[in-house]
């Protein structure tokens, strides 16, 4: 009974931290382009509602991105097997990340204030269009990582002096590298976009908005798929398997 309230205890402490990481995120990009020259032509609530679009999508996409970065360590750590792009594994749900998605929709909603309209209705296919973007990226990428795990992954080990070494989870290039993408993609979608990409006045995202969201998540999934093509499966192989349950019994 301690164990499993420890456990629950150890969950319900990392959705408020990354509940709370999300609205520091929002701060620290207002900071960040303030500095650089501010988010003109967007409003304060115009950008609060981007922000939440992104942060919304990308909390989705980490209900199993983590799973996908983590492809390169098992290729790593597994001597017999080649790590294979595989639903079992993949598809294990990191239920922390919905406190991301939360926050995101609570910024979406605020910037939903400036009112709402027909164009509305598009939100949840953009949101989806991005998540899937940002899913099929780090699958792709992570086929690198898998292709060169010693390239790609490193392990550390902390060893107090006099006491015993503790050897940290392996983490990998590519997947801190998608990881940053994730937070700092705000910046480029700034610059990139007008704000009637999403405020028509009301809040929606624009056709081409969509149209380009859809465009580019068709193609990086198609990207990914190729980059995986022959080590697709439902099932991983066993070593795999083993890895997946010990890095979930650690997590």
């Amino acid at each position: 009974m301690k164990s499993v309230n420890t456990l629950n205890w150890r969950a319900a402490r990392g959705l408020v931290a990354t509940f709370v990481l999300s609205f520091v995120n929002l701060i620290g990009a207002f900071v960040a382009l303030g500095v650089l020259g501010g988010i003109e032509p967007w409003t304060d609530r115009q950008f609060v509602g981007l922000f939440g679009l992104i942060e919304l999508s990308v909390g989705l996409a980490y209900f199993f991105a983590p799973n996908v970065w983590r492809l390169p360590v098992a290729e790593a750590n597994t001597k017999r097997t080649d790590v294979r792009l595989a639903a079992s594994t993949i598809l294990i749900p990191h239920w922390i990340a919905g406190a991301k998605g939360v926050g995101g929709a609570i910024m979406l909603g605020y910037g939903a204030t400036e009112g709402i309209g027909p164009a509305t209705l598009g939100l949840p296919f953009a949101v989806a269009f991005v998540a899937i973007a940002f899913l099929a990226l780090s699958v792709a990428v992570s086929r690198l990582g898998v292709a060169r795990p010693g390239l790609d992954v490193f392990f550390v080990t902390i060893r107090r002096p006099g006491g015993k070494a503790y050897e940290l989870p392996g983490f990998t290039i590519t997947g801190m590298s998608m990881q940053l993408l994730s937070n700092f993609g705000v910046f480029p979608a700034v610059e990139l976009l007008r704000p009637s990409a999403l405020y028509r006045p009301e809040i929606g995202p624009s056709p081409e908005l969509l149209l380009v969201t859809g465009a580019v998540a068709a193609l990086l999934s198609a990207i990914a798929w190729l980059a995986w093509w022959g080590r697709i499966t439902a099932r991983a192989p066993r070593e795999q398997e083993r890895e997946a349950e010990k890095e979930l019994a650690a997590g």
